[in-house]
């Protein structure tokens, strides 16, 4: 082997390392775009669902206080649930279509808690029909620590702890 052939090897060697380096940086980047689309996705979705969830939860105080507040018999409670109940049925719906949309995105898990929120949204309306005050505040109550572990459950999945810390870290 003369000084020609080694040089032209070393350069076909180069040339390997270059095309290999290239299509580990191309896969490497393509994973990672998917990765961050699905991660954006996913942060959207989970935004939409919680905003819905703290909203109907906020609304639904006006239920308890109409339970709580009313004076009046078994007929004219009828009447006024009939009257009140179709705009909060439509908050639970709302939720629901939101999930509709996004299922398939969120982890099981998630997805498993989110839907018995969802049912629990719906049933909280239903519930009030009956008048109790202690059932439509333990119902209510209970929505509220539901909520906070589904917050905490996609808090988890998408990490926000640990990219709090590198941003702080790339912020200083």
């Amino acid at each position: 082997m003369n000084i020609t052939d080694t040089i032209a090897f070393f350069a076909l060697l180069t040339s390997f390392f270059a095309l290999f380096f290239s299509c580990f940086v191309y896969f490497k980047d393509k994973k990672r775009n998917n990765q961050d689309q699905l991660f954006q996705e996913k942060l959207a979705s989970y935004k939409e669902l919680l905003y819905l969830a703290y909203t109907a939860h906020e609304k639904f105080f006006d239920l308890v206080d109409y339970v709580q507040s009313f004076n009046g018999d078994e007929d004219q409670w009828e009447k006024k649930y009939l009257k009140i109940s179709g705009s909060y049925f439509g908050l639970a719906f709302e939720f629901k279509y939101a999930l509709l949309k996004s299922s398939f995105i969120i982890p099981k898990e998630i997805l498993e808690e989110i839907n018995e929120l969802e049912f629990a949204l719906t049933h909280f309306v239903t519930s009030v029909h009956h008048r109790s005050v202690e059932i439509t505040s333990i119902a209510y109550d209970a929505l509220a620590e539901r909520i906070e572990n589904i917050e905490n459950l996609i808090r988890k999945d998408l990490s926000i702890d640990n990219l709090n810390i590198g941003l702080n870290k790339r912020i200083k």
